[in-house]
């Protein structure tokens, strides 16, 4: 069960991600709009972004990592799809030691996964680099991978901080 003050935790830094990646994506040029709290939850996009208005694409920030680790999620909690199999096309992990966050394309980080993750199930964190976790009276799959792994994707960029204000 999470704690109270780690799920206060949890959401303070995630938005405090989220809107350090919204003054990122403005400074592209990007027309940045919030999803509703069904697309969020759903179809697991934080985002719309846009460079007009009739064509969009959705982001899914990830804040709140470790330095140089990074989950990726088969199955959430619930036992649904988890958010790489979401609607998101990009997926933005807030990484300090970058200066920014490094933007992958959600399909392509997906069959990464698929492709590289051991299908082994380890019940340990620790242990879960590579490798299918599960938590403790939770439905959720999810892996640890490391900023190189996400590296060598085709699609790996950096959005730079916004450091102006």
């Amino acid at each position: 069960m999470v704690s109270k003050a780690r799920r206060f935790y949890s959401g303070a830094t995630g938005r405090v991600a989220e809107r350090r990646f919204v003054r990122a994506a403005e400074k592209k040029g990007l027309i940045v709009t919030k999803s509703s709290r069904n697309e969020d939850i759903q179809q697991h996009v934080d985002y719309w972004l846009s460079l007009e208005v009739d064509t969009k694409w959705g982001v899914d920030v990830k804040g709140n990592n470790l330095p140089d680790e990074i989950w990726c999620e088969f199955k959430n909690v619930r036992g649904d799809k988890g958010w790489m199999y979401g609607s998101a096309s990009i997926i933005a992990f807030d990484m300090p030691e970058e200066g920014g966050f490094a933007i992958v394309n959600r399909k392509e980080l997906a069959e990464f996964c698929e492709g590289y993750v051991s299908d082994e199930v380890v019940r340990d964190k620790k242990n879960a680099y590579r490798k299918r976790y599960t938590r403790k009276d939770r439905q959720d799959v999810i892996t640890k991978l490391n900023l190189q792994d996400i590296k060598q994707l085709e699609s790996y960029r950096v959005w730079e901080y916004q450091k102006d204000y």
